[in-house]
């Protein structure tokens, strides 16, 4: 107990300390825990099960975020980035550990523990960019999703490869079995049980944590690492609109137990000595610099614009919370050592912490300038005198439809690969790519343009467009009154959606009360 109390204690100073400072809370949970460790020497067992627990509620919290029904028409995209990011970061993590000279098996968990990128931290910018559901970040959120199920599929194999090939095949097959049930949970139970219970809050959290330990259970059961449970137990509550639901309920227990263990990290791990802080230094290079232009590489074969491509990229140079996972087994199963669990931390740490600042507009847009291969745009037939509809979207093929019939021509700007594909099939006038790249809006005569139309879901990925447009009423897409000043300062015509949808109900609601029989 009071090796708990201390370590609760350190917590709270860490977060503490954080908001005093306005820095990120997890070096001072790491800071708070390493302070704590030197001065009251916690027993090493205590601190791996403080970690394992708080990492079984992380994963779980991250597996509600990663909906398959998400992913949608980016399945394709995301499988290919998926699979390309998670082979090629394995074989050279495998390459570089074995020229600094780890072992054959200790190189192998080095590999595993880079192939995956963190769901907390991309999911997190995603949201905070309002991107989650634009093709970018379907496609991002599958490769998050098909990644966490190669590592835990790759488990099972890395700890029970020396007990034979049975041991690893039923390992396989039990995952696979988990993954199994976790899909009939997202296509039946989920929705039923949790949406009819949705008005009490205590049946709805105790059924949510029924979920966790019964997942985990099972793994432990079928002899599998319990983490590998708790993600596929938040998967099993990621669909609509379980997840929404689940999510208010977990928001602060979440909280808790990243601070628990963030802070059990930092007094677990040791001070790196010199050669294990170069080594994590190589490695997080490695990460940095081999996924954007891989990842980039792929999506842009895959039908994706050269900006998008690179975000893509830069958003998952990381690695992951499973990175820390494959690090815990490996030392529970007494494979590898302290040190160099302590050397994958150390690379997950640095990894996450640089996301945010490698992960910026700036940083794409002067990948993009530099991209080596930036297909020549050639523009269309002197669009002009046209209706530019930008950022097209599954909302505003609706729109589409009404300007379709509309006497001036249509361009379309999108950077929906499957979309435009389907455009062209229609024989509507469209240029592939990104909405706030002017080289993209000139080849679609924005310049020369009657009106136009934007329903980018990012305000600000409007400037570039307002900024070109002078001649032409520029009418934009906007969620709240700070978004429709922003557009006005700068020229535009705002359309708030608030506003249209009370219009519209106002009118239905005026007919519905005219109408004869009211029904």
């Amino acid at each position: 107990m009071t090796g708990i109390t201390l370590l609760l204690l350190a917590s709270a100073l860490g977060l503490a300390l954080s908001r005093a400072t306005r820095l990120p809370s997890i070096p001072m949970l790491l800071l708070a825990g390493a302070v704590l460790s030197a001065v009251a020497a916690l027993p090493e067992e205590f601190l791996q099960d403080a970690l394992l627990l708080g990492l079984n509620v992380m994963v779980f919290v991250a597996g509600i975020e990663l909906s398959p029904q998400r992913i949608g028409a980016q399945a394709k995209a995301a499988i290919g980035i998926g699979i390309a990011q998670f082979v090629l970061l394995a074989a050279v993590g495998y390459g570089a550990a074995i020229a600094l000279g780890y072992p054959v098996v200790t190189a192998t968990y080095v590999a595993l523990a880079l192939t995956a990128s963190s769901t907390l931290v991309v999911v997190a910018l995603l949201q905070e960019r309002q991107q989650l559901f634009e093709p970018l970040g379907r496609m991002v959120t599958g490769v998050l999703l098909l990644q966490d199920l190669l590592v835990i599929l790759s488990i099972p194999v890395i700890t029970r490869l020396s007990e034979g090939a049975g041991s690893v095949v039923t390992g396989v097959a039990a995952t696979l079995g988990l993954v199994a049930l976790a899909g009939i949970m997202i296509a039946w139970v989920g929705p039923f049980v949790i949406a009819r219970f949705r008005d009490d809050e205590e049946i709805l959290l105790l059924l949510v944590l029924s979920v966790l330990f019964g997942f985990v259970g099972l793994a432990d059961l079928f002899q599998l690492p319990l983490v590998s449970g708790a993600f596929l137990g938040g998967v099993s509550l990621s669909a609509f609109p379980v997840r929404g639901l689940v999510r208010g309920q977990l928001a602060s227990l979440s909280d808790f137990f990243n601070a628990l263990f963030f802070t059990a990290l930092g007094g677990f791990l040791q001070l790196p000595s010199a050669s294990e802080l170069a080594h994590g230094l190589a490695f997080a290079l490695i990460v940095i610099l081999v996924t954007p232009p891989l990842v980039a590489f792929v999506s842009e074969r895959m039908g994706f614009s050269a900006r998008p491509a690179l975000a893509a990229g830069l958003l998952l140079s990381q690695t992951s919370e499973f990175s820390l996972v494959v690090g815990l087994q490996g030392v529970v199963f007494g494979q590898i050592l302290p040190e160099v669990f302590g050397v994958i931390a150390l690379v997950t740490l640095i990894t996450m912490i640089l996301t945010p600042f490698i992960a910026t507009d700036r940083v794409t847009w002067a990948l993009v300038k530099a991209h080596p291969f930036k297909p020549r745009r050639k523009p269309l037939a002197q669009p002009r005198d046209h209706v530019l509809l930008v950022g097209c979207g599954r909302n505003g093929v609706s729109l589409l439809e009404v300007l379709v019939v509309s006497p001036n021509p249509i361009v379309v700007v999108d950077d929906d690969p499957a979309l435009i594909h389907w455009l062209e099939e229609s024989r509507i006038p469209a240029v592939r790519g990104d909405a706030s790249d002017a080289e993209v809006l000139r080849a679609a005569g924005a310049e020369h343009a009657r009106i136009v139309i934007s329903t980018i879901r990012r305000v600000l990925d409007n400037g570039p467009l307002l900024d070109m447009v002078r001649r032409a009423p520029v009418i934009v897409r906007a969620f709240n009154l700070e978004d429709a000043r922003w557009i006005e300062e700068r020229g535009g015509f705002p359309i708030l959606y608030s506003e249209a949808a009370a219009e519209d109900f106002l009118e239905w609601y005026e007919e519905w009360q005219a109408s004869p029989t009211p029904s």
